[in-house]
């Protein structure tokens, strides 16, 4: 079992990972096969956004279902490193618009590169790096006609591919849609030099919910209750997160 602590900065989610958590790795041989996460132990059902790493030269693939027969399951799809490791691509849905990214190695043979995909609300995105919502390369506002009940990774053209995912995702954020400040009920008001700092001091609290927080001024909101998006009044300076229980 590897330790690790790491803070994931998701879009729409903010994740602590614990301290002590599982590294799984599924392992796809380039057979044409859709390895299911949920059989290793990444269960997706009750997260809207997944981050992970990756090895492998070329043509990795992701699917996301809404049932556990693949054959007959709706399903988006999602290609990473195709055309030789030169972009990628993903179909929302079934019927939706296929999107590409631009061109770029986004794979490497022989190490980890991390990436994350993204989908809240009934759309998609996906993107690379430790912080999932940032470096974002594809994305549409083409909405699925499912929800997705489960992840599966495989990979092409005869090629191995190691998928990495954290066992534990520990508690997540989701922010709140408009910018704004909460007008809940505050437990504390108090100066943070970042929004996930805001966050972090909010779970340190007994009793805390969601949080405001300020990126002009550095002020950071603590409130008992988690606010809803009718609770907001809007300001394009302030972005509301909320306690989310997985």
């Amino acid at each position: 079992m590897k330790m690790r602590f790491s803070i994931n900065i998701v879009t729409g989610f903010y994740v602590i990972v614990c301290g002590s958590c599982t590294s799984i790795n599924v392992i796809s041989t380039g057979d044409g096969k859709m390895y299911n996460t949920h059989d290793y132990g990444v269960d997706v059902k009750t997260i809207s956004s997944l981050l992970f790493r990756v090895k492998g030269c070329h043509d990795g693939y992701i699917r996301l279902y809404d049932g556990p027969d693949f054959s007959t399951a709706k399903k988006a799809y999602i290609l990473l490193g195709g055309w030789g490791n030169d972009k990628c691509l993903m179909e929302p849905c079934s019927g939706c618009s296929t999107r590409y990214s631009q061109r770029y190695p986004y794979l490497n043979c022989n190490e980890m590169r991390p990436m994350w995909v993204n989908w809240t609300g009934r759309l998609l995105s996906v993107g690379e790096g430790d912080y999932v919502g940032e470096q974002m390369f594809m994305f549409t506002n083409e909405q699925r006609d499912f929800d997705v009940q489960y992840f599966a990774v495989g990979s092409g053209w005869n090629r191995v591919f190691d998928w990495e995912f954290d066992g534990n995702a520990g508690n997540l954020f989701e922010r709140v849609v408009p910018d704004g400040w909460s007008t809940r009920q505050m437990l504390s008001s108090l100066t943070s030099n970042s929004k996930f700092k805001c966050i972090m001091s909010c779970q340190a609290m007994i009793g805390c919910r969601s949080i405001s927080y300020q990126n002009t001024t550095n002020i950071c909101q603590l409130y008992f209750e988690r606010s809803r998006f009718v609770d907001i009044d809007p300001d394009n300076t302030w972005e509301t997160w909320i306690e989310r229980n997985v």
